[in-house]
């Protein structure tokens, strides 16, 4: 049985400064990269504290309502959103897929890598995160 959702994720509140070197910075900006929707890109895979665990479960009940499942893909081209050289990244995580089911939520992570004769990238298995609806901890499964 699915827990119960306490509520959708509020807007996480944004403010704007303008720091001495005259770039614009967000002050008081809470990470989301443990959300579904956002893309994630790192040398590791991501971790959770205990909150952040708590309101990422949440979501993705929110996310899943009345459906049995709900998956949410990252192709590498939404890497082109942040940089046209994607090349850069090279053995860097990429998030590539989130599953969310009545059993739990699975994400999905790739190396990024490249084709030895073309040179075009691609992405490998790494490994999945799986988190138990039931469980605060989760099981990493390595490819």
């Amino acid at each position: 049985m699915l827990p119960r959702i306490e509520q959708p994720l509020p807007p996480t509140p944004h403010s704007h400064h303008t720091s001495v070197s005259g770039n614009s910075d967000l002050v008081g900006a809470t990470s989301q990269i443990y959300l579904p929707e956002v893309i994630y890109l790192g040398v590791t895979a991501p971790t959770r504290n205990c909150t952040e665990l708590h309101i990422f479960k949440q979501h993705c009940l929110f996310l899943l309502q009345n459906r049995t499942e709900k998956h949410i893909c990252h192709p590498l081209t939404e890497l082109q959103t942040i940089t046209p050289h994607i090349g850069a990244f090279n053995k860097f995580f990429w998030k590539y897929r989130t599953s969310i089911t009545v059993n739990g939520i699975l994400e999905d992570y790739r190396g990024i890598t490249h084709h030895s004769d073309t040179r075009t990238p691609c992405l490998v298995k790494v490994c999945t995160i799986f988190y138990s609806w039931d469980n605060p901890s989760y099981t990493v499964t390595l490819a």
